[in-house]
């Protein structure tokens, strides 16, 4: 139960290739059934639309784990299709994950919405979406932003005599994601120290062991950090430095 509604499907996996959504973005939930949840989350898209219900509807997608969010133009609905008018930094992560995520205040018990992309024009931010269905959007609990790494990042885990290696997946300020062919050691324990190298300098923090992914014989272990002033500033100007070259990612795809 999450809010009091049903859960019944955890939606997507983590999807490497394309920066996609990850697993612990969204849970699909139902609140009814699967058809007459779309109709409801359709009949709030076609009050907006008529102007009965003020639109403050937005599409948000996690590329590299930055969030892209931006608000949609509802331009018409055909059947069960949304016809809509995106922003083009929008409609680029539609073009590569055919999937995205629709936030308002008018959705019930807190939800947003997830559905599929059926068409996308990128240089037109035309935009037509379908079945949908109501979604606990879990990345809206998250503490801080966080990013996917795009080099080479050692980092290793070590707690009393054992001690775990690889290379950072992702990293917050709060937490970091280690990718690796080795498993979680048996007894490993919970609390120890994260030690890696972040733009030439060598950072060591406190950091509890979270939780694995085995995906394919490789493993993404999370931890929980504690960083002092220091790392959390060297940690805040990498995140900053990886989102500017996201959004400049996405803007060179529309040139």
């Amino acid at each position: 139960m999450d809010n009091g509604v049903p859960i019944f499907a955890l939606c997507v996996s983590r999807v490497s290739d394309f920066g996609g959504l990850v697993k612990d973005t969204f849970q699909i939930v139902s609140i009814k059934d699967g058809k007459q949840d779309m109709e409801a989350i359709l009949q709030v898209l076609r009050e907006m639309q008529s102007g009965r219900l003020k639109s403050d509807l937005k599409l948000l997608n996690y590329y590299h784990e930055v969030p892209i969010s931006f608000p949609v133009k509802i331009d018409s609905i055909v059947d069960d299709s949304l016809e809509c008018s995106a922003h083009q930094a929008q409609s680029v992560v539609l073009g590569l994950q055919k999937q995205t995520l629709l936030t308002s205040s008018a959705f019930p018990q807190g939800l947003g919405a997830h559905c599929f992309v059926e068409y996308v024009n990128v240089k037109n931010c035309f935009v037509v979406l379908g079945r949908f269905a109501y979604a606990a959007i879990r990345a809206d609990r998250r503490g801080a932003v966080r990013v996917k790494v795009d080099i080479v990042i050692p980092a290793s885990y070590h707690a009393e005599e054992q001690s775990v290696s690889g290379n950072a997946f992702d990293i917050s300020v709060t937490g970091i994601a280690l990718s690796t062919d080795q498993a979680i050691p048996a007894g490993l324990p919970e609390s120890g120290q994260m030690q890696f190298t972040l733009q030439g300098t060598v950072l060591k923090t406190p950091a509890r062991y979270v939780k694995s992914v085995e995906q394919e014989g490789e493993f993404v272990h999370t931890f929980q950090i504690d960083p002092d002033q220091h790392t959390d500033k060297a940690i805040s100007q990498y995140i900053y430095s990886r989102q500017v070259d996201i959004i400049r990612e996405l803007k060179e795809q529309i040139l």
